[in-house]
């Protein structure tokens, strides 16, 4: 079966990250999923933010967690505002999957709810490095699929990684692509665990990768993603 084309920080590669230009470009170019981080203002409200402070991507300084929505939203995002998780769900719901990758431990019912206000809880999973998030997730709502992230440190401890993820209910990892070996491929599959990796954005790395049978590819490019499924 061919990977799934997932296209990274909305797509990181083209527009400015996690702002919906980078998911509405994601979609023109030809993604089937994209993944976004996704934080809690100071007020509750799940937004789309990699870093625990805004000081990188907009031009604005301060940790997300002590912003409020309306502070949050007067900031400029290269560009763009910084969008809710329910802003995004009115643009993907019904033509991709979000990926949705929780940052920041304990908003696991917040992006529940959400998700469900949305009507999109058949058109979502759920990332990340922490597995207390994964168990939030799975509790909040058991139908959203998850996957455990796995670092380079993780990969060099990988039996226990693969065991965790599978402790915590979760139905796949998502490896670092330069991690991901025969072992790892064929663990997975032993194991019933969906393999995607992150974030491989060169054409000999993307390639390496579909050869390898992953299930999914997370690429700043997903159009070069989609290019190489073409010529495999």
């Amino acid at each position: 079966m061919r990977p799934l084309v997932i296209s990274h920080a909305a797509c990181g590669g083209h527009a400015p990250e996690n702002t919906l230009q980078g998911v509405r470009t994601a979609i023109a170019l030809g993604a089937e999923a994209i993944e976004i981080d996704v934080q809690a203002s100071s007020d509750g409200v799940p937004v789309l933010m990699h870093d625990s402070t805004v000081d990188r991507t907009t031009d604005g300084e301060g940790a997300v967690a002590d912003l409020t929505l309306d502070q949050l939203r007067a900031l400029d995002a290269g560009g763009e505002p910084v969008p809710t998780l329910a802003e995004v769900l009115d643009v993907t719901k019904g033509k991709v999957l979000l990926v949705m990758e929780i940052k920041q431990p304990g908003i696991e019912e917040r992006v529940s709810r959400v998700v469900t206000d949305a009507g999109a809880v058949g058109n979502v999973m759920s990332w990340s490095f922490l597995p207390k998030a994964l168990e939030g997730m799975r509790a909040a709502d058991p139908r959203i699929p998850c996957a455990l992230l796995v670092s380079a440190e993780g990969v060099a401890n990988w039996p226990a990684m693969r065991e965790r993820a599978l402790s915590i209910g979760a139905q796949g990892v998502s490896v670092i692509f330069l991690g991901i070996d025969e072992r790892i491929t064929e663990d997975c599959r032993r194991s019933g665990l969906a393999l995607y990796s992150w974030t491989a954005d060169q054409p000999d790395q993307i390639a390496r990768l579909i050869a390898q049978g992953v299930d999914g590819i997370c690429s700043n490019y997903p159009d070069r993603v989609v290019a190489a499924l073409a010529n495999a």
